[in-house]
């Protein structure tokens, strides 16, 4: 191969697109001939369990080493629950179980079933702190204590690891302190350079320790280290804090380079050549980023080369440690189709009496926004009450339904003139906290129905102690909302 051959494979090499399609596109499959790293696989790319092992079959067949990765936290965050695939309470849930041991089997578990996908490389776990309780993470952190995230982070990364995927440490050097979600613009961590390296950054120390394959660095902004770039495309952060400080040696990506924090800064070629000459091995480009945004992308990066502003040697660099991934041996243990179930029903707590009398019931779900990251908004019981056999009324608001608190309202007065008095109603809420424009809804239904029964399935801000019962499961995952039906439809 040629000079310029073997730079443009190795631009080619550090960067990873979308998919963006349920079958690999054309433009796609020309990538890879050109030398891409491989792609991340989203959850609009998923319709079902054979769909994504052919679409991951595809992509492997077109090169010896392909790295196809995938947001796979378990809980809120899953890209195959909604194939049919393994379901598991998220990391709060697992937090609040608080035995290593019982973490490591969870990751266990989501590790075979990536790699039954085709899927080398898991973009999690999630090791932030959940310090701040309006931080749009929530349910994805351990926890709020970062002792505990870190024996977790730990336990979770092996667990992973062991089933023969690579894990990803996220999102360095740490959300949960924000009230800001960096899809849509600048996060910051407004913590002494002396506290980081002391004791902030213990979660990814603790992951590092524990042989993590690869770190990804956020957009968050570290005014005591760098005070002009997000952490990135920052080398004082990657270079400086990651690899200096920590010693990481390994894959270094990239928060998605779509995104508000770093786009309103930088556009993607600008973006990319910083990120890697900061220190950063792998770029994850974006949900919507696909044939022409790679070009642009590679061509920056051999453009810098060119120049000066970047060197040959480092690109080759990242283009080795990349070459590690998805080349652990998958494990051999069993699968456990419904641990992810038992798990649910160890972290939910059950408070007053929440059991749903009677064949009808009305569920009044308010469905406040998710982040980008989880993908699909799909969440609650309303179909495993049907399955069950109950009458099921729904009505779902949201912040923009046009006079919402006079809908729930409206149909809490006609179920009730139709089926009695004492007609059960469930309220589900998930981060209800968060928004304004759940509080005049929440008060209304808490004077007009204080019978009613609440499952709030996000981080727990309300102890709801006004309503008959309350059920909290920690997280939304398919696993959690069984284990909310479960308590609702307890015959005791």
């Amino acid at each position: 191969m040629g000079v310029v051959g073997e730079l443009n494979r190795l631009a080619h090499g550090v960067l990873f697109p979308g998919v963006g399609r349920a079958r690999l596109p054309r433009w796609a499959a020309e990538r890879v001939e050109r030398g891409v790293g491989g792609f991340v696989v989203y959850g609009k790319d998923v319709e079902s369990a054979e769909q994504l092992r052919a679409l991951t079959d595809a992509a492997h067949g077109l090169r010896e080493h392909v790295v196809l990765a995938a947001d796979e936290e378990g809980g809120d965050v899953s890209r195959l629950e909604y194939a049919g695939g393994t379901s598991m309470p998220g990391n709060l849930a697992l937090g609040r179980i608080d035995e290593p041991a019982v973490t490591e089997s969870a990751a266990y578990e989501i590790g075979l079933s990536l790699r039954d996908a085709g899927i080398d490389w898991n973009l999690a776990p999630s090791v932030d702190v959940a310090v701040n309780p309006a931080s749009p993470l929530g349910t994805r952190c351990f926890g709020a204590d970062r002792g505990r995230v870190a024996t977790h982070a730990a336990a979770w990364v092996r667990g992973l690891q062991a089933a023969g995927a690579s894990a990803c440490a996220k999102h360095f050097p740490g959300h949960g302190a924000d009230t800001a979600d960096a899809h849509f613009g600048a996060t910051t961590v407004d913590v002494p350079a002396d506290e980081l390296v002391a004791s902030y950054l213990d979660p990814f120390r603790s992951a590092i320790d524990a042989g993590v394959d690869s770190v990804m660095v956020s957009h968050d902004r570290l005014p005591a280290v760098d005070p002009d770039l997000p952490a990135a495309i920052s080398a004082p952060v990657i270079t400086g804090l990651l690899r200096g400080e920590l010693g990481y040696d390994g894959v270094v990506f990239t928060d998605a380079l779509e995104m508000g924090g770093i786009a309103k800064v930088a556009d993607l070629p600008t973006a990319a050549v910083l990120a890697i000459a900061a220190g950063a091995d792998a770029l994850c480009l974006g949900s919507f980023a696909y044939g022409e945004d790679v070009d642009v992308a590679a061509a920056a990066l051999q453009a810098a080369v060119r120049d000066g502003r970047l060197t040959e040697e480092r690109l080759r660099q990242a283009n080795d440690r990349i070459a590690r991934l998805g080349t652990r041996p998958r494990g051999t243990a069993e699968r456990d189709s419904v641990l992810g179930v038992r798990l649910a029903e160890r972290a939910r707590t059950v408070r007053g009496d929440a059991r749903l009398r009677g064949p009808h019931v009305l569920s009044v779900r308010l469905t406040a926004s998710v982040s980008p990251a989880v993908g699909r908004p799909d969440w609650g019981v309303e179909g495993l009450l049907a399955a069950a056999g109950r009458d099921v009324t729904a009505v779902v608001v949201d912040g923009d339904t046009y006079r919402g608190a006079s809908m729930v309202r409206a149909e809490i007065g006609q179920f009730r003139s139709e089926y009695g008095a004492d007609a059960p109603i469930v309220i589900q809420v998930r981060g209800a906290h968060r928004y304004e424009w759940t509080r005049p809804i929440l008060a209304d239904l808490r004077d007009r129905c204080p019978d009613a029964v609440v499952v709030d399935m996000g981080l727990p801000a309300d102890s709801f102690e006004a309503f008959r019962g309350r059920v909290q499961t920690f997280g939304a995952s398919r696993a959690c909302a069984r284990a909310a039906a479960t308590a609702l439809l307890d015959p005791a």
